[in-house]
């Protein structure tokens, strides 16, 4: 029998296996396509990985991971000097055991601290403009992330004094908030705790909030940052327990087993899920504003606040809504992005 025929060779098996993969992979796409008209949930999920995807959010999650490391060593520094020359070294010391750094961290923050007092002022001056360095390339990763994220391409922004701030801001909080909560851990019960874990999540939400609002953006509408807040906010609030309970012992592990590299490894592994997550949390700003529209015209179509609006201008334009008498009611709901491409905004 020949081989050709369709029926029993090796190329009639190997014609109709790729046929039925076809067939699964096109009922599968139709699948996909009903689903994501039905079922909100599949739709926000797909729309969000093609969007990290085309976004190469992955990618740029590592170069935040890696601007977040470089910032933070020096501006860790520049507190130092600050705290060695104000309250000496035994204030370092001490300020370090409240933060919860130990092993072979809190040795080397005991070997910065033991300087004199024209080392502190070098030391302030350099780390001083290093941090301003490092915060400028780190806001920068942040505003091409959130340009992509937002479908701007080729307007990425600069890196404005106010995104540098804000990122600056956000990063000493984090750092202030896990001093304090482990310091809570120290003295306090579970039910302090517990309410330190909730106000250390709004914080973070808070924090990440203002650094969102001034990175580029399609629109001026505030709610549309929202999702991305509280992303943020609950992960960090979860990642803390990691970060606090967690890092410090394997820290001090991996620092046996490879010194300072070890070290380096470790914390840069913490490094690049928050800058993962921070990059997420722009896709997702994004993918739910494009897909749900603005939350903001949903809580101004509610009774009492559909007026503001109408009766303030400016507010409308803050919130980016319709201006009055333009096209449909500024306060009516809307199942999608109001129409046309909103003004890129930094």
């Amino acid at each position: 029998m020949s081989d050709d025929d369709g029926g029993s060779g090796p190329d009639g098996v190997v014609a109709r296996a790729r046929g039925r993969a076809e067939a699964l992979a096109e009922g599968a796409r139709e699948w996909l396509d009903t689903r994501r008209t039905e079922a909100m949930p599949v739709d926000l999920a797909v729309g969000f990985y093609e969007r990290d995807r085309d976004a190469f959010a992955s990618v740029l999650g590592a170069a935040i991971a890696l601007r977040l490391f470089l910032f933070f060593v020096p501006a860790m520094l520049f507190v130092s000097a600050v705290v060695m020359l104000v309250a000496g070294s035994d204030g370092v010391r001490s300020i370090a055991e409240q933060a919860g750094v130990t092993g072979s961290l809190a040795d080397q923050v005991g070997d910065v601290s033991q300087t004199d007092t024209a080392t502190r002022v070098w030391l302030l001056l350099v780390t001083a403009w290093l941090t301003v360095w490092a915060g400028r390339t780190l806001t920068k990763v942040l505003a091409a992330c959130s340009a992509g994220a937002w479908g701007m391409a080729g307007r990425q922004g600069r890196a404005t004094l106010r995104m540098a701030a804000a990122v600056t801001t956000l990063v000493f909080l984090l750092v202030v908030t896990a001093a304090v909560i482990n310091r809570l851990e120290k003295t306090q019960g579970i039910a302090v705790m517990t309410t330190s874990w909730v106000v250390a999540g709004v914080v973070y939400a808070v924090a990440w909030f203002l650094v969102s609002a001034s990175l580029p953006r399609r629109t001026t509408d505030p709610g549309a940052l929202l999702p991305g807040a509280a992303l943020v906010g609950a992960s960090l609030a979860l990642m803390q327990w990691f970060l606090q309970f967690y890092l410090p012992g394997r820290v001090d592990r991996s620092t046996e087993l490879a010194g300072s590299i070890g070290t380096s490894v470790a914390v840069l592994g913490i490094m690049f899920l928050v800058g993962r997550l921070l990059a997420m949390s722009l896709i997702l700003d994004a993918v739910v504003y494009d897909r749900l529209g603005s939350i903001s015209e949903l809580v101004f179509a509610l009774p009492g606040l559909r007026r503001l609006p109408r009766r303030f201008p400016w507010f409308a334009r803050y919130f980016d809504l319709a201006p009055p008498g333009d096209g449909p009611d500024p306060a009516a709901p809307s199942t999608g992005p109001s129409s046309g491409p909103r003004a890129p905004v930094a």
